[in-house]
């Protein structure tokens, strides 16, 4: 979100790679040397920095190693959606652990409201970010 809130051309640049100057030689696509480069490649080449950027800040020094060999914005994104959310099966196996904590939810003894509360948000939220939801009216249901 904090990307396509800078500039949302940005999140494009890390979606679609289009960072990287290339040239066709012999029907082969080839990256560009420097002396090669447009206007239009600087530009590129600058929304690609700004992208490579952004998570720099958002890192700590093990997520930085693990992205600092990438050469853009998307080899990072792409290593870092590996990293957390797995592939697809991986997802698949982490959307139903979360469904299998929601269904088995329950006030535990001696735990206050909001702690239970605190303890149901964490439980949906997971989800969410696999993206798989729970509508709030199976939320409220859960919770009464």
């Amino acid at each position: 979100m904090f990307t396509k809130i800078e500039d949302y051309e940005l999140w494009n640049v890390v979606m679609k790679c289009i960072c990287i100057p290339m040239t066709t030689v012999n029907e082969k696509l080839v990256k560009k040397t420097e002396d090669q480069y447009t206007q239009e490649d600087f530009v590129k080449l600058l929304k690609n920095c700004k992208d490579i950027h952004i998570p720099y800040y958002g890192l700590d020094t093990n997520e930085y190693n693990r992205i600092c060999a990438c050469e853009t914005a998307k080899q990072i994104w792409d290593k870092l959606v590996v990293t957390y959310e797995g592939m697809r099966q991986v997802r698949e196996t982490k959307i139903n652990m979360f469904v299998h904590q929601y269904e088995l939810f329950k006030m535990q003894p001696n735990e206050t409201i909001k702690e239970m509360f605190t303890r149901f948000t964490d439980i949906t939220n997971n989800p969410k970010l696999l993206g798989m939801a729970y509508t709030n009216e199976k939320m409220v249901r859960k919770i009464l």
